[in-house]
């Protein structure tokens, strides 16, 4: 079954990322509103600042949807997720994949089509992602893995790793000027 691009994107979620993000924090347990931003704020490490102006109205936009709702503990409101709110995680976890497969399909076709000038530029920004560790880095990898299971963890890096040597494979037939087939 085909769908539209427009369902196939990461844009089209029926919460905003901001809002994926906190709700990640309260499936680990009831917060308060600037607990959270500070979190947020750490997180991102000066990359992006967010705002009580932003993560307000997100909670109370997650409380109007049913996926959060707020108690008083001590004269502060505090959020937890609703079962709605965790039944939508189920959700967001086919609609990221679909995304993902859409993005990664949309991205070949996208280089495919490229003139050679705008593949040069292409190759410049994957080299400054690359020389910032931006993709798929160390800590990334160990924070994702930390308290997942081994029997879900191994057979996942296990598969990384005969990719990655595939690629690497690839890669050193590149460098000694062999066709990519």
């Amino acid at each position: 079954m085909s769908m539209s691009i427009d369902s196939q994107t990461p844009f089209r979620m029926p919460i905003s990322p901001l809002q994926v993000l906190l709700l990640i924090q309260l499936e680990g347990g009831p917060k308060y509103g600037y607990e959270m931003l500070k979190i947020l704020k750490d997180e991102f490490e000066g990359t992006w600042e967010p705002q009580t102006g932003t993560v307000y109205p997100a909670l109370k936009s997650l409380e109007k949807k049913g996926f959060v709702n707020t108690f008083e503990k001590e004269g502060t409101d505090y959020y937890r997720i609703t079962n709605d709110g965790k039944d939508l995680f189920n959700y967001l976890e086919k609609h990221f994949l679909n995304s993902v497969e859409f993005t990664v399909k949309y991205l070949s076709v996208v280089f495919k089509w490229m003139s050679k000038e705008m593949r040069i530029g292409a190759l410049s920004l994957l080299n400054e992602l690359l020389k910032r560790d931006k993709v798929m880095t160390h800590d990334m990898l160990a924070d994702f893995y930390e308290s997942v299971d081994d029997s879900i963890k191994k057979p996942f890096l296990e598969k990384l790793h005969q990719r990655t040597k595939e690629r690497l494979e690839l890669i050193e037939k590149l460098l000694e000027g062999e066709p990519k087939k």
